[in-house]
């Protein structure tokens, strides 16, 4: 199992705090994902070419129509 606080904290952009949060957009709405909010129906994904995807379960569908793949 892919812990996702970590692959957030590791791919994300740091925010002002002391603690190590970091944030990443869904590719499906475009809502903010810290790594320390409750990440419960958050999809990773990682690409042949390295891309990492992050994206909620309901936007799932938002995401493949774009071709993504």
């Amino acid at each position: 199992m892919i812990d996702i606080a970590a692959r957030v904290r590791a791919a994300g952009e740091p925010t002002r705090r002391k603690r190590p949060v970091c944030r990443v957009r869904c590719h499906g709405c475009g809502a903010e994902l810290r790594s320390i909010s409750d990440l419960y129906g958050v999809e990773y994904v990682k690409t042949k070419r390295g891309t990492e995807i992050f994206f909620h379960t309901k936007c799932m569908n938002d995401v493949w129509k774009h071709g993504i793949v």
